[in-house]
C-alpha cells in the first residue's frame, strides 16, 4: 500500500511539474498561435496517416513473429485484436496495466499468459534500445559535427553489445527467462533491425505531419534527421516515464523543447499538440476498424496453443 502510494504522489508531481512547464512555454506563444495559419496539405498528411497506420500494422506482425518462438499460433488478425484491445490501457497510469490486460486476452484466443508477456516485454525493450541507437547515431548528424560517422559506429556496437547480452541483464524476469531458451541468439539482430526502422518510419510520417499542418516553408529549417530525432526522443521519454498514461505531456514536453530552437515557440506547440492528437485519433480508428470488422472465428485447437512445459 505505501509503494503504491509512493507511486501515486510521484506520478502527481511529475505530470504537474510537465503540465506547468507546457502551460509556460504555451502561453505567451498563443497569440502567434492563434494568427498561425496552417497549411492542410492533404497528400503530406495522407502519406503521414498511411506510415503511421502501416507501422502499428508491422507492430503487430513483428509481436505475432516473436510468439511463434514460443511455439505459440496465432492468427494476424486475432493478434491485432489482443495488441488495440491490451494497447487501450496505455492510457490508464502504469505500464502494468497494459501487459495485464494483454496477458488476459491472449489466454482467450489459446496463448499462454507467460509467452503473451515475455514477447511483448522483448518488443519493448528492443524498442526502447533501437531508438537510443537511433538518437545517439542521428544526433551528430543534426548538429552537423562531423564526427557522426564515429558516433554511429559506437551506438551499433555499444547496441549491439546490449543486444547480446539481454539474456543475462533480464535473467531475473521470469517470463522473458522462459523465452530465452526457445530463442536462438541469432534471430535478435534482424529483430532488432526490424524494430530499428520503425524509428524511421515515425520520424518521416512526424516530418510530413509538420509539412501537412506548417507547410513547407514551416519546416524547411528542420531535416528529416532532425525530425527523426525529435520524434524518437520525446517517444522515448514518454516510454521511460511510466507513471506518465501514454508518455501523456512528458512527450510534449521533450517534444517542444527540442523543436522551439529550429522552428519557434508557436510552431513548436502546434506541432506536438498536434502529433499527439493525429498519433492518437490514427491509433484509436485502426483498433475500431479491427475490433468491429466481422472475422470468422479460428479453427478449434486441441490444446493451448502457446502452452510452455514448466
Amino acid at each position: 500500500m505505501g509503494r503504491a502510494w509512493w507511486f501515486r504522489v510521484l506520478q502527481a508531481v511529475v505530470l504537474a511539474g510537465a503540465a506547468v512547464y507546457l502551460v509556460r512555454v504555451a502561453a505567451p506563444q498563443w497569440p502567434a498561435i492563434r494568427a498561425r495559419s496552417l497549411a492542410w496539405h492533404g497528400l503530406p498528411l495522407a502519406l503521414s496517416a498511411l506510415l503511421i497506420v502501416a507501422n502499428l500494422a508491422w507492430m503487430i506482425a513483428l509481436w505475432n513473429m516473436t510468439l511463434r518462438w514460443c511455439a505459440a499460433r496465432l492468427r494476424y488478425w486475432d493478434a491485432a485484436r489482443i495488441w488495440f484491445t491490451a494497447n487501450l490501457a496505455r492510457f490508464l497510469p502504469g505500464a502494468v496495466l497494459q501487459f495485464a490486460s494483454l496477458a488476459l486476452m491472449a489466454t482467450r484466443y489459446g496463448v499462454s499468459p507467460t509467452a503473451a508477456t515475455a514477447t511483448v516485454l522483448l518488443q519493448q525493450i528492443v524498442l526502447l534500445l533501437t531508438g537510443l541507437i537511433i538518437v545517439a547515431g542521428f544526433t551528430p548528424i543534426v548538429l552537423h559535427q562531423g564526427w557522426w560517422q564515429g558516433a554511429f559506429v559506437v551506438a551499433l556496437v555499444l547496441g549491439a553489445g546490449i543486444l547480446l547480452l539481454l539474456p543475462r541483464l533480464t535473467r531475473r524476469l521470469p517470463s522473458l527467462a522462459r523465452l530465452w531458451s526457445q530463442v536462438r541468439p541469432a534471430q535478435l539482430p534482424g529483430f532488432a533491425l526490424l524494430l530499428a526502422m520503425q524509428w524511421l518510419a515515425y520520424g518521416a510520417a512526424f516530418r510530413l505531419l509538420a509539412i501537412g499542418l506548417l507547410g513547407d516553408a514551416g519546416v524547411a529549417q528542420g531535416s528529416w534527421g532532425f525530425y527523426i530525432t525529435a520524434f524518437t526522443e520525446s517517444y522515448l521519454a514518454g516510454v521511460i516515464a511510466v507513471f506518465a498514461p501514454a508518455g501523456l505531456l512528458v512527450r510534449e514536453a521533450a517534444l517542444i523543447s527540442i523543436l522551439t530552437p529550429v522552428l519557434g515557440g508557436a510552431d513548436a506547440v502546434i506541432l506536438a499538440v498536434g502529433a499527439r492528437i493525429w498519433h492518437t485519433a490514427l491509433e484509436l480508428l485502426s483498433g475500431l476498424a479491427v475490433l468491429t470488422i466481422p472475422i470468422p472465428p479460428a479453427p478449434a485447437h486441441p490444446g493451448p496453443a502457446g502452452a510452455t512445459s514448466p
